[in-house]
């Protein structure tokens, strides 16, 4: 497949990189020197120095000859508009853009006047608020997502002190957790940079981060070995009145979260107020005067969400309200070279909007048939969702037979009637879904596994 990825900032580079990898061939386009000459570090693609709207730019990075144009710059205007050139001028098939503002939706839907040249569209904001809701239903989580139809979920905890499961290896998680309802994906040590997927002997400890899947009606009693009590958010504080801040306000709102937002700007302070309704309270001040934020009531709130544009800003300011007394703060971060170390200074939940947008382009690209459902460690390790279709090459296969010791595990398979876990002996058919852990090294061969035979006459 031949791929134009327009704009070289986080989001072009992680989708331009995750398709290079997967054997595409690559064209990257922006109008900085030093963005394209950093993506080059990192990615096999064809860099071209140019505006996204100019035509002659756009020849040049063999716009004429691609299946799939991925419009990823920082203004939503450049993003349609090269869209409508690549569907006018250059008859390109499909046409991914980044659309951030909220004024381009209907609902969940763009709005008539720019769906035609947008085949679809990612939102940073609105993928990090999904997540946010989440979390908030699943108080203590790092991350939770479900899967399989909402049958199974997804969670990232910290292992708290108390826990049922602390200092007992994995092959014996099973005599403690007498439902059996828990499947450990990832761990995490504490004193370590980096994670692998767990061997039966490798021990889980107070302070590990772990991932695991559960049954979605089994989420209490999963949380409950890891030494967490039940717990509604009711409240909530938000760091910074951006846009990710009004996405988190609708949709905690709908939740019945009642939300204080802080904002450092004047009159962006006075917009939100006007702008919220009697559940939102929106104060006026700095996110380091520890005043300001106790008056928001970072004390006393279910968690702490820090949401400016600066990813520093947010880190000091989640520490901050950590020290001031919040029980819970999350970070949103557009870098995630150094996540892994702000655990240990305290922050529960890293939000990664960069990640989730990514994410979602390639669940897109790869037409539904294999889903990115979770992503952990920057991309180190994947869950997919893979819907099993007739004649590709894992139907008929043992589950042992495709998975790999530290790289490949399958960690569900669902049928109309039931969801088995870590199911070794089961036989691969069509009409399954499929639930894979992968390392990222492994990723494109599984995804081939899953790829139709060729019919040869």
């Amino acid at each position: 497949m031949n791929v134009v990825v327009l704009g070289a900032g986080g989001i072009g580079c992680g989708i331009a990189k995750a398709l290079s990898l997967g054997g595409h061939n690559v064209s990257i386009v922006d109008l900085s020197e030093h963005a394209l000459s950093r993506a080059a570090d990192s990615i096999d693609a064809k860099p071209v120095l140019g505006d996204a709207t100019n035509i002659k730019t756009l020849k040049e990075a063999d716009l004429q000859d691609a299946d799939v144009v991925v419009a990823a710059t920082q203004s939503d205007e450049t993003n349609i508009i090269a869209c409508q050139i690549s569907m006018s001028v250059f008859g390109v098939e499909t046409k991914i853009a980044r659309i951030s503002k909220f004024s381009y939706f209907n609902g969940n839907t763009l709005i008539e006047s720019i769906s035609q040249a947008v085949d679809y569209a990612v939102s940073p904001y609105r993928e990090v608020s999904k997540i946010v809701h989440r979390n908030m239903l699943i108080p203590g989580s790092i991350e939770a997502t479900s899967c399989i139809g909402d049958r199974l979920v997804m969670i990232g905890v910290v292992c708290k002190s108390g826990s049922a499961i602390a200092s007992v290896p994995v092959k014996y998680i099973t005599s403690i957790d007498e439902h059996g309802c828990v499947t450990i994906l990832y761990l995490r040590k504490k004193d370590r940079i980096g994670g692998a997927m767990p061997g039966k002997s490798d021990i889980i400890d107070v302070g590990d981060v772990v991932y695991f899947a559960c049954l979605a009606d089994m989420v209490q009693h999963a949380m409950h070995l890891f030494g967490y009590t039940s717990e509604e958010i009711n409240t909530a504080v938000v760091i910074g009145g951006s846009r990710l801040c009004e996405a988190i306000v609708t949709s905690a709102v709908q939740s019945g979260v009642a939300i204080k937002v802080v904002e450092s700007d004047l009159s962006q302070a006075e917009r939100l107020t006007a702008q919220f309704d009697e559940t939102t309270t929106v104060l006026y001040g700095e996110p380091f005067d520890p005043n300001v934020l106790i008056a928001a009531g970072v004390n006393e709130a279910g968690v702490v969400i820090s949401a400016t544009d600066d990813d520093k800003t947010n880190v000091i300011s989640c520490m901050l309200a950590k020290k001031l007394g919040a029980r819970r703060v999350a970070a949103v971060m557009n870098d995630s070279s150094y996540s892994q170390i702000l655990h240990s200074l305290g922050i529960n939940a890293v939000l990664n909007a960069r990640l989730a947008t990514v994410t979602k382009a390639l669940h897109f690209l790869r037409n539904g048939k294999v889903e990115s459902v979770l992503t952990i460690e920057d991309g180190e390790v994947e869950v997919l969702e893979i819907d099993v279709r007739e004649g590709c090459y894992a139907v008929g296969m043992q589950v042992s037979e495709i998975e790999s010791k530290d790289t490949v595990q399958v960690t569900a398979i669902a049928t109309e009637v039931n969801v088995l876990t870590m199911p070794k002996k089961s036989i691969i058919s069509p009409g399954n879904k499929i639930l894979i852990t992968v390392r990222k090294g492994a990723l494109n061969k599984v995804i081939r596994l899953f790829q139709n035979r060729p019919k040869y006459l």
